[in-house]
């Protein structure tokens, strides 16, 4: 049970460091892509717009090369140096290793809030007997590639909390998921094919 409650608390752990990486760094990802951008003369907006109108793609782009990064090995590799170092601390606190890693489920806590959110929300333009009371819900939590297309109905007090605490993070969160699947996957093929190896060889 604890273990469970351990696995689950890492989810959440990793969540609200995505979050924090939305609210308070999303200038180190988007900066560099907004002066990319404007040197190459593909667009006139300024770095705010910018942002606000590219945050989505570019950080769950960030996401999947995040997901990409071995982080697993890396702690291996510094527990063991840890554990050379000081070996009889080493073996108090060496935890068991978590049979499905937490970042291929990190995205599915934040994606049930966005997704009470996203029903529960309405367009100001909705009326009260409209059988389709919340028109561009697609447009108002994932936008179109650009900011100013988007209706004034569409945008209210919580449109940029809601994108960058929900929408952004669910994005980055799944695309990480993804691409740190792609990647277990793509390394546990050499090991079935070592594995498997002298058993052809015997036939």
């Amino acid at each position: 049970m604890l273990k469970a409650v351990t696995w689950c608390a890492k989810c959440l752990f990793l969540y609200f460091l995505v979050v924090i990486a939305a609210l308070r760094y999303s200038w180190v990802f988007t900066t560099p892509v907004w002066q990319l951008a404007n040197k190459m003369h593909w667009t006139q907006t300024n770095n705010v717009g910018f942002v606000l109108t590219w945050f989505l793609p570019i950080f769950a782009t960030v996401g999947f090369l995040f997901g990409l990064i071995p982080f697993g090995k890396l702690g291996k590799a510094l527990g063991d140096l840890f554990r050379s170092l000081f070996p009889s601390a080493a073996a108090k606190l060496t935890p068991e290793p978590d049979a499905v890693q937490p970042i291929l489920w990190a995205w599915l806590p934040v994606t049930l809030a966005f997704l009470s959110r996203f029903i529960a929300w309405q367009s100001r333009n909705s009326s009260v007997f409209d059988a389709h009371r919340s028109p561009g819900r697609i447009e108002r939590f994932f936008g179109p590639p650009s900011l100013y297309a988007q209706t004034s109905g569409l945008l209210d007090n919580k449109w940029i909390s809601d994108r960058f605490l929900f929408t952004g993070p669910m994005l980055f969160l799944m695309a990480a998921a993804l691409a740190a699947f792609l990647r277990y996957r793509i390394s546990a093929k050499p090991k079935v094919e070592a594995a498997t190896g002298p058993e052809n060889e015997s036939l």
